[in-house]
């Protein structure tokens, strides 16, 4: 992460879950969907949620004949533009994406998403209960899944499509990151602190101090910034287990970790 964000996730411990709509990757979100499903498939689904609804209905729908099912089917597909766009805009507007990596020393990584060497790494605890917040056995948010990365996101069916292909699926491009990520329901952020340069609210979650292991100041970070996390550190005694290190360049862009005071 950029220097800047040091005194929030360190000093506050807070940081960021950011919505889909102000990710990197324009397609966030946005799986290629032709089609809402088969005539077999979207009559199952209709009957499923007219189960839930109330019982009895399915006798009813029923009774209108194959031509009612035929007329639904049709609209649903006709509405079915608008109906990706607003699965997008809830999901956009009710969960948070916090997008973590498992290249510590990753130049790529450093260079583009921590100020070109000028920010710091921080280290996760990924076994800690925070990234385990299931809630069901097929619960798709609250705990940690890695990226998959494919080569052609070929278009499927609406009602065919995986939280796996919807939220944790991307191009191959996008594979130098080695993604994992945790995806929260804003309910849960501790915090909201106005709006970033496109105008989107940006909410802040809490950090279980014992999740954080290491922080790395980067291979160009300031003797203000290392100054500012080693007292950051030594002042909050719930941090007193955290390592401080240090990113060094070497040669072909090659980056290494070592203990601070050992760099």
């Amino acid at each position: 992460m950029p220097p800047e964000r040091a005194s929030s996730v360190l000093g506050k411990l807070q940081i960021r879950f950011s919505q889909a709509s102000v990710m990197n990757d324009i397609e966030e979100y946005k799986p290629p969907i032709d089609a809402l499903a088969t005539s077999v498939v979207f009559r199952e689904k209709f009957f499923e949620r007219a189960d839930v609804l109330y019982t009895g209905l399915r006798d009813l729908i029923e009774k209108q004949g194959p031509d009612y099912m035929r007329k639904q089917h049709d609209q649903g597909e006709e509405n079915l533009p608008l109906t990706i766009k607003k699965i997008y805009e809830i999901n956009d507007r009710n969960f948070g994406i916090l997008s973590l990596s498992d290249l510590p020393t990753s130049a790529c990584m450093w260079e583009k998403y921590a100020d070109h060497g000028r920010g710091l790494l921080v280290e996760f605890d990924s076994s800690h209960a925070w990234f385990n917040q299931w809630k069901a056995k097929d619960d798709d948010f609250r705990h940690l899944r890695r990226i998959s990365y494919v080569a052609d996101r070929t278009p499927t069916f609406l009602l065919g499509i995986t939280a796996q292909s919807y939220f944790y699926t991307k191009e191959a491009k996008w594979e130098y990151e080695s993604e994992w990520r945790l995806i929260l329901n804003f309910n849960s952020a501790a915090c909201k602190v106005g709006k970033d340069s496109t105008g989107t609210d940006v909410l802040l979650f809490a950090i279980p101090p014992a999740c954080l292991l290491s922080v790395t100041v980067g291979y160009n970070a300031r003797p203000e910034l290392i100054q500012e996390i080693r007292t950051t550190l030594a002042g909050n005694p719930a941090l007193s287990h955290v390592r401080l290190n240090a990113a060094k360049q070497f040669g072909c862009g090659s980056v290494e970790i070592r203990a601070l005071d050992a760099a």
